[in-house]
């Protein structure tokens, strides 16, 4: 709780050459997500400031720096983390990761989310901008007509089984009544039930 009180952020725009790299940052970024963080920066802009300990080393934000350098970008926010031990930062460096990767997807709003995005008119729009390759959102699609087909299904049913009703019984449900009959016979099946007679 005491972290959580002490811990008012105030955002300082800051040079990029004035901020040092991690050695002990264990995240990798690989050409192709830099590639996206980039495309994110020009749909969006510079959304998420950079943390940064008291000697403006890079707590997180590693990838959205090196992509703001190869987009020419020489001033970040930044919000310095004065609050936090070095033990507190070499733990929250990878909690920051981690904790990001354990979220999940609601695959339903997903795919709805998805689907406008692409049918947008009238609007240059990248969908791939959402950091999902072209690959990617078919097989979310693919796999939401799958489960939809799925439930659409109707089972079928076990005739190896003993059946619980024959010929000539009735069941109420309510106000209803349900006899179980032949409708290729014409004489028709007589029930002996005496709730049938009940009003």
């Amino acid at each position: 709780m005491r972290a959580l009180e002490e811990s008012k952020l105030f955002i300082v725009y800051q040079k990029i050459d004035q901020l040092h790299f991690n050695p002990n940052n264990a995240r990798t970024h690989s050409k192709r997500q830099i590639q996206q963080i980039k495309a994110s920066m020009r749909e969006f802009g510079f959304t998420n400031p950079v943390l940064v300990d008291r000697n403006n080393m890079i707590v997180a934000g590693h990838g959205r720096v090196e992509a703001a350098k190869r987009l020419g970008v020489t001033e970040v926010p930044t919000i310095r983390l004065d609050q936090l031990t070095k033990e507190q930062i070499r733990a929250y460096i990878i909690a920051d990761n981690k904790l990001a990767e354990n979220a999940g997807w609601d695959k339903e709003i997903l795919v709805t989310e998805l689907e406008y995005l692409m049918t947008l008119e009238g609007m240059e729009l990248d969908v791939t901008v959402t950091g999902f390759e072209v690959a990617e959102i078919d097989g979310i699609f693919e796999e939401a007509r799958g489960a939809a087909s799925k439930e659409d299904e109707v089972p079928e049913p076990a005739f190896d089984q003993e059946p619980v009703t024959k010929p000539g019984d009735l069941w109420l449900l309510g106000k209803h009544r349900i006899v179980c009959g032949n409708s290729l016979h014409q004489a028709p099946t007589r029930c002996f039930s005496t709730a049938a007679a009940r009003p």
